[in-house]
Order: C-alpha cells, then structure tokens, then sequence
C-alpha cells in the first residue's frame, strides 16, 4: 500500500524553503571558516608586502574580505571545526554565516552569553541587529549610571568636606564681646530665651579702605560668590535626586545634613554683620 502523499500547500512549502535556506547559510558559514583557515595559512606563507597581491591575483578577493574570512576561522573555527571541544561548539554551531559576522564584534565569553540568552540561532538579520543595538543601548545605560554614581559619590565627599570645615571654622572663630542691649534686643525680637550653647558669629578684622572704588570689588565678589553658591546647590540636588533612587535612607541623611548647613548660612547673611561693627585698625 502506498504512503499517503503529504498535501502540496504554500505553507508547506515556505517552511521547505525556509529550512533549505537556513541550512544553506550554515553550510555558507563552514565553507568560510574552512576558507578562513587557509587564507590564514597562505598568509604566514606569503612574503611580506606581496599579500594583497596575492589576493587579487590568486583568489580575487580583497585584503578586506580576506581580513573578515580570517577573523570568521580565528573566533569560531577551533572550536567550530577541529572538534577538540565539540560540548562548547553547541551555541555557534547553529549559527548562520551572517549572524556569525554580526556577532564578531562581540568579545568571545559576551558572545556566548548573548547567544545562550537571546536564541540567536532562531533570529533573522533585522532581529538579531536590533538585539544588538539594546544590547549596546543598555551597557551604555549601565555606563551612564556608574559614572553618575560616581559623581554623586564625589559630591558626596565634597558635601561631608564642607560641613566639616565649617564646623571647624566655627569652633576656631573668637567670639563677639556681649552686649547686654544686644542680647535682651535679640530676646525680645524671637522669643527665645538665650542659650549658653548658641555660638557667636565670627568678628572680622578689617582694615579701614582708602580705595573710593573699593565697593566694585566687593560688589564682583559678592556676584562670584553667589555663583558659587548657586552652582554648588545644583549639584547638590542633582546628588540627592540620584541618590534617592540608590538608597533613600543615606539621601535623607545627607538632605538632613545640607539642610543644617542651609541654614546655618540663611541665620549668618539674615544677621551680619553682627549687632556688634566689625572691628576696623587704621593703618
């Protein structure tokens, strides 16, 4: 009794197709390993300086085909063809010759990682090419952060730096002489009993100016200053922003601590010079 006949349908036939080509390109893949190797071969041969002779007359192709072919036989074919590990040759044995040149580009253990999570085998042209470019759209993403947390970690340092040197400042700086008008004015004024605890604000010597144009400077500097400021608090925002996303419980650390650094400074610039004039020595 005769086999029933399989029904000719155009998807039969496009899953034929298909299959012939795939297979195809395999073969294509082998044939340009083998082919690889041997240009590798000839090369050594060569003398030197006569190999893009070589080339054009021998074989007719390009030093730039040549260079590809070879590069195909240096990443896949020891373990592609000489079978001394064939338990490793699973994942590129089936690959197809132009899934293996797009994967060139990757270093051999990110390539094998790559084709064990992304079953390239199965992947056309378009699909593999757009693996590729998340691939290389999420390293670059990982970069961006590593080098943010970077950043924010400097700015950390330089956060902690400042507070540091403050308080040291603070506590060298001589205190103002009291004044007993001054206290009971500032007492009535706040509503706050004085604190032995409270710390002065530093006394600044000056010297008298004889400069009429004295004030340009200090208007300039004063402009500077607040540059400064202003620069500087935008980094530190843009590291608490980051932080938060890294590890809340240190971003409210520092945010408590810049806070009692903002307001340190608003109380000094709300108060200076201090109800007591900055002593002036004539020179």
């Amino acid at each position: 009794m005769d086999n029933p006949t399989t029904e000719r349908t155009p998807l039969v036939i496009a899953a034929e197709i298909k299959m012939i080509t795939c297979q195809t390109r395999k073969i294509l893949l082998t044939n340009a390993i083998e082919i690889g190797r041997r240009l590798q071969e000839a090369k050594a041969l060569v003398k030197h300086g006569e190999w893009g002779k070589w080339l054009e007359e021998s074989v007719s192709y390009s030093q730039k085909t040549a260079e590809r072919l070879i590069k195909l036989y240096e990443e896949y074919g020891p373990k592609f063809l000489d079978g001394f590990d064939r338990s490793k040759s699973t994942l590129v044995s089936n690959l197809t010759y132009t899934q293996a040149l797009l994967l060139l580009g990757l270093p051999e253990e990110e390539r094998k990682e790559f084709i064990a999570q992304n079953d390239v085998g199965s992947m056309t042209k378009q699909e593999l090419q757009q693996a590729l470019k998340d691939r290389d759209q999420a390293n670059q993403a990982k970069d961006q952060v590593l080098q943010e947390n970077q950043a924010l970690k400097k700015g950390l340092e330089t956060i902690d730096s400042t507070i540091a040197q403050l308080k040291k400042d603070q506590a060298k700086a001589p205190s103002r002489p009291v004044n007993p008008e001054n206290i009971k004015a500032e007492d009535s004024s706040t509503g706050i009993a004085p604190s032995a605890s409270q710390t002065a604000l530093p006394t600044h010597n000056l010297k008298t100016e004889r400069d009429p144009d004295a004030h340009i400077k200090y208007v300039e500097q004063c402009d500077v200053c607040c540059k400064t400021i202003a620069d500087t608090f935008f980094d530190l925002t843009t590291a608490l922003t980051n932080l938060t996303h890294i590890d809340p419980k240190l971003k409210e650390e520092k945010r408590k601590d810049a806070n009692r650094l903002i307001e340190y400074m608003t109380k000094t610039i709300k108060e200076w010079p201090p109800p007591k004039k900055p002593l002036r020595v004539n020179s």
